[in-house]
């Protein structure tokens, strides 16, 4: 009954229904923020320090980023999870524009599963592969709220190192020799696979099409942003999921006004 009393609240007031610890610039963190933009789901987000993590403490079983923290008081790790629970625990009405049968079926499944073993996997070390590069990933901590410029100066400086450092243990981590080339070679698998529908789920994106787009669109004010849509094919598809989101961000409004 607890639940459903949260539940009932969050849907009727538009508050953030969980919040989400996260990376700003994180795959797994955006893939799952891409799909609760679709789902019309409110939440809000806590930015993690990558050097504390003292944000996440309260997680006693997992310790990576996404974690969400809904109004219940359940802790939820890891995107699909979230995104999982969001589906089971919301009304039946708040998804009501939703196919969710489509949303999950076995084919989207099987593709986001591919998108966090082939495609989310390549984004870091392409952003990570110098130290310049990584300050500039960093970049996003200016915009965080939380932190006080001497943290950010002092996070954005460590961490770039910090990144840099591992890049090459995570290229050999995932067998990966060049990084643009096997970034490269997952987006002529996922415009392959999209063939010549409007997103690979058909006519409407489908969980794995906002797995791909939210791993690209965290990376946006980065230059790898920008050379991944000039690829043929990828381009228009992502340019449609924004479209898509769009839609569904004025749907979103539409029902708070």
């Amino acid at each position: 009954m607890r639940s459903s009393l949260f539940r009932a609240a969050a849907a009727a007031t538009g508050e953030p229904r969980l919040r989400l610890y996260q990376y700003a610039i994180c795959p797994f963190c955006n893939k799952t923020k891409a799909a609760l933009d679709f789902l019309r789901v409110p939440y809000s987000t806590v930015e993690v320090d990558p050097m504390t993590r003292s944000q996440i403490k309260f997680s006693k079983d997992y310790k990576k980023v996404p974690i969400a923290q809904f109004h219940d008081g359940a802790v939820v790790g890891g995107s699909t999870e979230i995104v999982d629970m969001v589906l089971k625990e919301s009304p039946s009405s708040d998804l009501s524009a939703v196919d969710t049968a489509h949303f999950v079926s076995d084919e989207a499944r099987k593709w986001n599963t591919w998108c966090d073993e082939k495609f989310a996997v390549c984004v870091y070390p392409n952003i990570t592969r110098s130290v310049s590069e990584c300050w500039q990933a960093l970049a996003y901590l200016h915009k965080c709220p939380e932190f006080s410029l001497p943290r950010v100066l002092l996070t954005r400086g460590l961490g770039a190192l910090g990144m840099a450092a591992a890049h090459g243990k995570i290229k050999k981590k995932y067998n990966m020799t060049d990084e643009r080339e096997a970034l490269y070679s997952a987006v002529d698998v996922w415009v392959t696979e999209v063939g010549d529908k409007q997103f690979r789920g058909g006519d409407r994106p489908d969980l794995s099409d906002l797995a791909v787009f939210g791993c690209v669109r965290g990376i946006s004010s980065m230059p790898l942003h920008a050379d991944m849509l000039s690829h043929k094919g990828f381009g228009p598809w992502y340019q449609r999921m924004s479209q898509a989101l769009a839609a569904q961000a004025r749907l979103a409004a539409a029902g708070r006004a």
